[in-house]
């Protein structure tokens, strides 16, 4: 019997759903294989994918039954080109030939896998409301926040243990650990003096901040089981708060000290809380013992490297809006949401049986939640940003951090594969291993990319169809899977950002993939680099496959005009590869604006806000009402109709109140005015005296989750046909490509002036010498 967790669709809705899908998934499958002819074909699959379209623009109005046939026809339509695929296309005309047109009908087959549990798994999603808390405080459990740190700036830290220390949760029953990685005892006693001092500093440094934050240090003996392991210690009572020197001079730990708290709120330390986040999530657990999860959104402040460098932030919702905005929701409704590490909230008596978080693979998190699952236990995803974080500044971490996601995916698919998980519905199957499989993108798209070159540079035959066959079959296919696509994750993702997300990621991806299949044991947690302040615009030093890909890319467009003339009875094919290369090089275009990073030199970020801040002289009772623009922690900007009163320089007193009420008192210094869309845009930075001007500051602009949902919900509006994102990316993959060139251009440049002043100064002393 499924357990459905708190606030979930009652157990008989998702097993009519399943009904309802068997029989039109038996329904579709049976049609699918019905011959035609290609006229009629052609007429079904065009009348098809246009009534799709249409029903598009009203389906999500029209409830679940009407969802499930509107799904169905678009499998009906991939089906359709499956079945011609496999059965018509399949022809041996060489062993070369045959190896090639097999691997790219392999990776074809898994896009259409996964396109399948795609719809599946987002067939309908379970929007929840947070759970109200009894008024009776005594009935609360008590809750342990961990900080896991390894290597992160002290700056970094800081602002996540301060705004943990504003929770809004009884004292009593509130404890906060930092859960230092960086300070273990074999990095403090480690035989290299410097790195030994630095262990040393970096520990003493953190537990005066949290003396000075009321709040608990933790560390321990070895540096074992990355991540996991350092929350293991301090969840199994292994960490300790001091160590002392032993007879030798080396540290050696004082009593370990026992975590009790009932619930265990998990934070990077980069996820800063907002001041709510426990009283929308605890609830949950008083009503369903079984549930061992609650997670929420992971809300980055700034852009990935991909969106900062193609400048598209501000125009599209970010790479990781479509699974914390959508997946996550459709794997709640099958109760398959699964821990994401971070900004979650467990049950102990759960964890503890099994001794805290797995650690077999480096994604423990999801790991921990397969394991759960299976056992009958529930999980909860509330859609509601409560924690705001920091995403990989520069390109090479991006990869660092994805690659390590693939790799721990990978290595669940190949030691504890979902479907082979005994106590998993088959639901919560289908939904871990679309999880898994998921991450194999790189080999489809490494096969999606060479496929036009292995036929116009080297004339194998990967794909046997003719113009006709393409036209009633395949663009069908094409078109049906975009508009399902669009239907379902149109609101976090715009048309073809998936291609280029995973085109980015894949020739990384694909060798860290294929390491894991050789020895799904291998792999380590690396850490993800935060809070990297950029002083310049640089090339990435992972840029070379892009530059080589484009070159063979150029060069498939040179052989194709050879081929058009040379073999003029294959012109169709032509035509058809000619187009599939100009789309792998509009896509190689926007990688390489990705590569090319742009400066970021703030240590905080700014982002967009919204609010009513009265301005007022320090020695003045007046106050003038402004619109706030944006908030850091450094300051906040505000529009204003008239500046004319205020200068650079000048000091300010200003108030504002957050959602739950709370006015606070700020001391602000003009830093900039200027004019901005009819407004004035006056730039401040906070005056900061003491802690508890600091408190208020972070409280104000980290602890309003109203803030973060707000701007959320702004971008998830902004829904874009296929023909205009289409068009949007064309035009950012010309700009890319101009950036490229222009940086490096400007670097070349440099580097010359580098070089001649270096050769100047040689010979000029030299001259000097000679002179008498």
């Amino acid at each position: 019997m499924r357990n459905a967790p708190l606030d979930a669709p009652s157990h008989a809705l998702p097993t009519a759903m399943l009904w309802v899908m068997g029989l039109s998934t038996v329904g579709v499958c049976v049609a699918s294989g019905l011959y035609l002819t290609l006229d009629h074909q052609r007429v079904l699959g065009w009348s098809l994918a246009g009534s799709l379209y249409l029903m598009s623009l009203v389906e999500p109005r029209l409830g679940m039954v009407f969802r499930v046939f509107f799904l169905a026809l678009g499998v009906f339509i991939s089906l359709r080109y499956m079945v011609f695929r496999t059965t018509e296309t399949l022809i041996f005309t060489g062993p070369a030939d045959f190896a090639f047109m097999m691997l790219l009908y392999l990776s074809e087959l898994y896009g259409v896998i996964i396109h399948f549990l795609g719809m599946f798994v987002n067939v309908w999603r379970l929007d929840r409301k947070p759970a109200p808390l009894p008024e009776d405080q005594s009935l609360w459990p008590t809750v342990d926040i961990f900080i896991p740190t390894y290597n992160e700036p002290d700056d970094v830290i800081f602002l996540t243990a301060q705004a943990c220390a504003l929770i809004d949760y009884p004292r009593e029953k509130l404890a906060i650990y930092i859960l230092d990685d960086g300070g273990t005892l074999a990095k403090q006693n480690n035989p290299d003096p410097a790195a030994a001092w630095e262990a040393r500093d970096r520990s003493e440094r953190l537990r005066h901040m949290c003396d000075d934050l009321g709040i608990r240090y933790l560390t321990r003996e070895r540096n074992l089981k990355a991540k996991a392991g350092n929350i293991n210690s301090a969840f199994m009572g292994h960490s300790y708060e001091s160590a002392a020197p032993g007879p030798d001079g080396a540290l050696v730990p004082c009593a370990p000290l026992r975590t009790t708290g009932e619930l265990i709120l998990i934070l990077d330390c980069d996820h800063v809380p907002t001041r709510d986040i426990l009283r929308n999530t605890v609830g949950f657990f008083l009503k369903d013992p079984k549930l061992f999860l609650v997670q929420t959104p992971h809300y980055f402040l700034n852009p990935t490297p991909v969106e900062k460098n193609l400048q598209t932030a501000q125009d599209s919702p970010g790479e990781n809006e479509m699974f914390y905005g959508a997946v996550q929701l459709g794997l709640d409704f099958w109760n398959a949401s699964f821990f994401c590490g971070s900004a979650a909230v467990l049950r102990r008596s759960i964890l503890e049986p099994q001794g805290g978080i797995s650690g077999e693979t480096i994604t423990e998190d999801a790991e921990t939640a397969l394991g759960l699952h299976a056992k009958g236990y529930n999980s909860v995803y509330i859609n509601k940003p409560m924690i705001s974080g920091l995403s990989p500044e520069t390109f090479a971490d991006f990869i660092l951090q994805r690659s390590r996601w693939a790799q721990g995916m990978t290595q669940i698919f190949l030691l504890k594969n979902p479907l082979m998980q005994k106590g998993l519905t088959f639901e919560q199957k289908l939904c871990y291993f679309n999880s898994c499989f998921f991450w194999f993108f790189g080999v489809a798209r490494f096969f999606f990319f060479i496929s036009p070159f292995l036929y116009l540079c080297l004339g194998l035959r990967v794909y046997n169809a003719s113009m006709s066959q393409i036209v009633a079959y395949a663009l069908p296919h094409l078109l049906a899977s975009y508009v399902i696509s669009n239907n379902l994750f149109g609101q976090v993702r715009h048309p073809f950002f998936s291609e280029l997300f995973e085109t980015i990621q894949s020739f990384y991806l694909l060798p860290a993939i294929l390491a894991v299949a050789l020895n799904p044991r291998k792999p380590s947690f690396k850490v993800t680099p935060k809070g990297v302040a950029l002083e310049t615009d640089f090339l990435s030093h992972l840029s070379a496959p892009f530059y080589f890909m484009l070159l063979v890319c150029l060069f498939s467009f040179l052989f194709g005009v050879y081929r058009w003339t040379a073999y003029p009875m294959e012109r169709d094919a032509i035509i058809v590869t000619v187009a599939w290369n100009f789309f792998n090089l509009m896509m190689l275009m926007l990688c390489l604006g990705v590569v090319w990073e742009k400066r970021q030199i703030r240590r905080f970020h700014r982002f967009r806000a919204k609010g009513l801040v009265m301005l007022g002289d320090p020695d003045s009772t007046d106050w003038t009402p402004t619109a706030l623009y944006d908030l850091s922690l450094l300051g906040m900007g505000m529009l204003l109709a008239d500046a004319s009163p205020y200068a650079i320089g000048d000091k300010l007193n200003a108030q504002a109140t957050d959602s739950y009420g709370h006015t606070y008192t700020f001391r602000l210094r003009i830093e900039r005015i200027f004019p901005w869309g009819g407004m004035h845009y006056v730039g401040t930075q906070f005056i900061i005296p003491d802690d508890e001007a600091m408190a208020s500051v972070v409280a104000y602009v980290h602890g309003d989750s109203a803030r973060f949902a707000h701007f959320a919900r702004s971008l998830f509006n902004k829904r874009v046909g296929l023909l205009t994102g289409f068009y949007y990316l064309i035009a950012k993959s010309f700009l890319g490509t101009v950036q490229n060139i222009q940086g490096i251009r400007r670097m070349m440049g440099r580097l010359a002036r580098n070089l001649a002043t270096r050769a100047l100064g040689v010979v000029l002393p030299q001259t000097a010498r000679r002179e008498p």
